[in-house]
């Protein structure tokens, strides 16, 4: 899975292959399946004489092509036409119905019972709170219409600056056996890692640790708790990082509650590999916990009350379910309106084409000046073992369909065949398979100014990393709320009909 250079000694990881369909002449497959079964049958009907039927058949297959098979954009990251309309369409239709738009709160139309709630596909979420062998207190996320429970897990990874190089390659060997391992419970429908981050400035928790400074307090007290906020620096990083494992609850147990206990056997396993593997302090998040972070999501200037709460030791006392947005409007292109600022979501739709170290994406998981937060979110889908030989395979056959179809072939057509090849070998000596994608949310003010800014950053972060990414255009909101650490699956709500075109494009 890795090799090594010789001047500095540096692990470096690539063996990994895109998912989708391979293309011939801009078509895949199935395309020309299409494209061949038109024109046989256009010539069938000249035959007969029937000129007009061929033509409006040829017309017609053509039409095909160009709507639902050709990618315009790239392969990796193009889109059909197919595809743009009906996201164009779907938006439009939920902007018409008032769908786009939530407001919360006592003049909202919500019912009395959840003035706060969330938003969207979050609304579904329902809490179970329970404790786990050893006693600690955990809150599950239960999705009645995908019958599905999530438990978070709040990691406080350390750094790579103060480690060793050895201790960075055997915490990444670690991780990559945890993610191994995913694929050996076939329960678990996916994982998802979420790095949020952002550069806080100092005056906002300064002015609440002076506020709340007793003014009966000693003299000596006081002066030491001005001298402890003059000493903060400018801005410093807040960075949380968050784990998410959803199981599919059929698969564990036919009731919920049997399923709550099987979830709550599994957890102090994940808890010690996340631990063993660099996670730092690793602890299963309850519900208040969990609202915090979603609050700040929504409304990043509460990041400042909340280490405020914590320093005095105060509980808001409020859940996960409760802790939706004052106000949330993704009727625009792009972006989406929350509580006074404005979010933009990118999907990466391919690896990188090089070999990469444990910090070549490091700028893209940090803090950023130019986003109020930045979230980065890793999907993770497991492959069973049955399933693993058989899609290892359709890669292999797909990279060696993308490389003898050109009249030269490219250097990495020539590497994508030594790595479908070399993974192959892997699997049949009992590797792993697991399918990955990623996403980013930034959030920035909502002027054009800060947009413009935020979008030129982002870009520059993904193109530094090499990756291959598209802006998610009308679907904005969803996007954000699956960047989010509730265990929002995205392949858990494709449609019938998007499942069926995946098939063909």
């Amino acid at each position: 899975m890795n090799d090594q250079t010789q001047q500095p000694q540096r692990v470096r990881f690539g063996v990994w292959l895109p998912t989708n369909r391979a293309t011939l002449g801009g078509l895949t497959l199935p395309g020309w399946g299409v494209l061949l079964g038109g024109l046989i049958f256009m010539v069938m009907t000249f035959t007969r004489g029937w000129f007009a039927l061929g033509l409006i058949a040829l017309a017609v297959t053509l039409l095909f092509e160009l709507v639902f098979v050709i990618r315009f954009g790239g392969d990796q990251t193009g889109r059909t036409i197919a595809d743009r309309l009906s996201g164009a369409i779907a938006a439009s239709g939920r902007t018409e119905r008032g769908e786009s738009t939530f407001n919360s709160g006592l003049f909202s139309t919500l019912p009395a019972e959840a003035l706060t709630s969330l938003p969207g596909i979050l609304a579904n979420l329902r809490e179970i709170d329970g404790t786990d062998g050893f006693g600690r207190p955990f809150t599950l996320l239960h999705n009645p219409r995908n019958k599905t429970l999530t438990a978070v897990l709040s990691c406080n990874a350390d750094g790579t600056d103060m480690r060793t190089q050895a201790a960075i390659d055997r915490d990444v060997a670690v991780y990559g056996g945890w993610i191994a391992s995913m694929s050996k419970d076939d329960a678990l429908a996916g994982a998802t890692v979420v790095v949020d981050s952002a550069l806080r400035d100092k005056g906002p928790l300064v002015e609440r640790i002076i506020a709340d400074i007793d003014p009966d307090a000693p003299e000596i007290a006081r002066r030491h708790s001005f001298e402890a906020g003059e000493q903060l620096p400018a801005r410093y990083s807040e960075v949380s990082t968050w784990v998410t494992l959803t199981w599919s609850v059929p698969s564990l147990a036919e009731a919920l509650e049997d399923a709550v206990a099987e979830v709550a056997a599994k957890l102090p396993y994940q808890v010690d590999a996340l631990r063993d593997a660099g996670g730092g302090s690793v602890s299963v998040a309850t519900s208040r916990t969990l609202a915090e972070g979603v609050r700040v999501a929504y409304s990043p200037d509460r990041s400042a009350e909340v280490a405020s709460d914590a320093l005095r030791g105060q509980d808001s006392g409020l859940r996960v379910t409760e802790a939706g947005p004052d106000y949330f409007d993704d009727g625009k292109k792009r972006i989406c309106l929350h509580d006074g600022v404005a979010s933009m979501t990118t999907l990466v739709l391919a690896p990188p084409r090089l070999h990469i170290t444990e910090d070549t994406m490091a700028a893209l998981f940090r803090p950023s000046e130019r986003f109020l937060r930045k979230r980065v979110a890793i999907f993770y889908r497991p492959v069973s073992p049955s399933r693993t030989v058989q899609l290892v395979e359709r890669m292999d056959a797909r990279a060696n369909t993308a490389a003898t179809a050109k009249a030269r072939s490219t250097a990495s057509d020539r590497d994508r065949i030594k790595k479908a090849k070399k993974l192959e070998e892997e699997v049949v000596d009992g590797a792993a398979v697991t399918r990955f994608g990623m996403a980013v949310t930034v959030t920035f003010a909502p002027d054009a100014r800060a947009y413009r800014e935020a979008h030129l950053k982002l870009k520059s972060l993904l193109e530094t990393s090499s990756l291959s990414y598209r802006f998610c255009e009308y679907d904005a909101g969803p996007a954000f709320h699956t960047t989010l650490p509730l265990g929002i699956l995205p392949w858990l709500h494709e449609t019938q009909i998007e499942t069926a075109m995946k098939g063909i494009v």
